[in-house]
This record gives structure tokens, sequence and C-alpha cells, in this order.
């Protein structure tokens, strides 16, 4: 497969620009050392990259050079035009330019990988909203989208105001689209990465202000990590339930389901407090029983006798 981490490597220094051999290590999941040999493998096939020394070096290509790599696989371009996200890109005001992007990608392919694509275009869609998904609306999409091209800071409040005393200056470097949520990733003046929820920001203004964006910066690696941070702070009540099949996907199992003999599963979910996890049991009508703990068997047998009192 080298010649697959060939490729890799030099689409990696091609879109990503001049790397340290620790950052392509990383990014290719192999040893410094195996890419130290790939980069001189690259020089003798005659692709021109070469090295900066000193501090801030690393390896680049030259400016000018761009590889000819027009072959797409079958799998490859199923996975171009399934994977796109229609309503991420209507949020942007690009879901015309996308139709035209692949309509004309679409056209540039050898007539085999054509049919391909207009086969999976034709019968394969992926919609990420759920039926009782509720969009929110990106009322600052358009301004920040605005700061984070042309570098500028943003001036916003952000909630109730109490992050910070009024308005605070904000450098923009990255928009994540979680399901239906918008999410703003920026840098405040002390330097201090933030991730705000587009919604409740309450008032935003462009100023004539700019930055540099850090060089080192990765928003796909910033946002895997603040995920697992959210996940570790997150507050934890595990449970054990009985529970019918169409119940089930409501708790979200944090491990493989387990039959019973009477047609129903059990399972293992973690909810952040016992009063969720009583309201999600109660919701389903008999369709979910407690079986653990029993401080929880407890709370949703005397919330329903409530319930059955009162009508």
């Amino acid at each position: 497969m080298r010649a697959e981490r060939l490729l890799r490597l030099l689409l990696h220094l091609q879109t990503r620009g001049q790397s340290t051999v620790a950052q392509l290590a990383e990014a290719l999941t192999v040893s410094p050392r195996t890419i130290q040999r790939d980069l001189d493998a690259l020089s003798l096939a005659g692709v021109p990259v070469y090295s900066i020394r000193g501090r801030g070096g690393g390896w680049a290509l030259l400016p000018d050079y761009r590889s000819r790599l027009t072959g797409l696989t079958p799998s490859e371009v199923m996975s171009v035009f399934v994977g796109a996200t229609a309503h991420v890109l209507a949020d942007l005001g690009l879901d015309a330019s996308s139709d035209l992007a692949v309509t004309k990608l679409i056209a540039s392919l050898p007539e085999g990988t054509r049919r391909e694509a207009e086969y999976a275009r034709q019968r394969l869609l992926i919609d990420h909203a759920g039926w009782d998904d509720r969009r929110e609306i990106p009322r600052w999409l358009d301004l920040s989208r605005q700061a984070l091209w042309e570098e500028r800071q943003l001036s916003i409040t952000y909630g109730d105001g109490q992050d910070g005393r009024g308005p605070f200056a904000v450098a923009p470097l990255g928009l994540v689209a979680k399901t239906r949520t918008w999410y703003l990733v920026a840098a405040r003046t002390d330097g201090r990465l933030r991730t705000y929820r587009l919604s409740r920001v309450t008032s935003a203004e462009l100023t004539n202000d700019t930055f540099t964006r850090p060089a080192g910066f990765d928003l796909a690696a910033y946002w895997a990590q603040s995920q697992r941070d959210f996940q570790a702070l997150r507050p934890s009540y595990p449970i054990v339930l009985k529970v019918r099949d169409h119940a089930v996907r409501r708790f979200r199992p944090i491990e493989p389901l387990l039959p019973t003999d009477d047609g129903w599963w059990i399972v293992r979910a973690d909810l952040e407090s016992p009063h969720e996890a009583c309201a999600a049991v109660l919701a389903q009508a008999g369709a979910a029983q407690v079986i653990a703990p029993p401080e929880l068997i407890a709370m949703v047998r005397e919330a329903a006798e409530r319930l059955a009192a009162a009508h």
C-alpha cells in the first residue's frame, strides 16, 4: 500500500502546504522515519518536494506544482455525490453552486465512472435530519462567514451577556455544522479558543480589525478534541432498562443489546441525571422498564402513581 501512502502524502502537501515531518507522520498515521523515506521517494520520482531548514521549517512543494490526479474509483465517486449535506450548503448559500459543480464534475469523468456517479446520484440520498428536528435559523452565519474569509474580528454578545462585560471581540477560525446546529470556533483576545453556538449569539458586528490565523490551527482536530472534552465533562447517570423494539433508539445504548426470552431488549444507557432518566422512561408509556439503579425504579413508580392519581 506504499503507492497509496505516497499519493496521500503528495495530496497533503498540495492542499495543506508546508508541513513538518511530525505533522505529516500524524496525518498519515506512520512513523517520522517512514515519512522521511517517502519524501525521498517522491523526490527521486521527480516530484519537486524540498525541505526548509531552521525554526519554522518543514517540507513543501514548489508553488506552481500541481499533480494531475484525475482518476476516481467508483466508491470514491459515490462518496462524493452521496455525502453532500444539502441543508448545510443551503445555509451557506452554496446549494446552487454545488449543483453546478456536480454537473461539471460528472461531465469531466470518464464514461464508465460517469455512469457510476449518475447511478449513485439517482438511487442514494442521505437526510441527516430526524422527523422531529427543529432546524435553527443561523442568523449570524453570513456575517461569521464574511469575517472568517476576510480574517476580520467580530464583536459579539453571547447568551445573556455574562461572558465578558458587554460585547467582546473574537477572531473567527472556523464554522461547524453539527446536525442542524451551527457553531463558530473563534479565538478570544487573550488567545483562548472558544466554541459559540450561533443561535445563542444575541448581537454581532463586523469590525475593521484584522487578525492573523494561527499557523498550526486545524479545525477538524480542534473539533474532535472539543467533543472528547465535552463527553469527559458531561454528567453521567448509567441505567439498565428492559425495552421494547420501537423504544430502543430513544435511549442511545452504550453497549450491544441483549435480547430476552419474551421479546424485549436489555439496554445499558448513560443519561445526565436521575430526573432525565425518569422522564425518558415515563415517556415510553410502558415500553421501557427500569432494572437498575434501585433509586430510579422508586422514582418512576412514585411519578407514575402521581400521574395516575392526577388522571
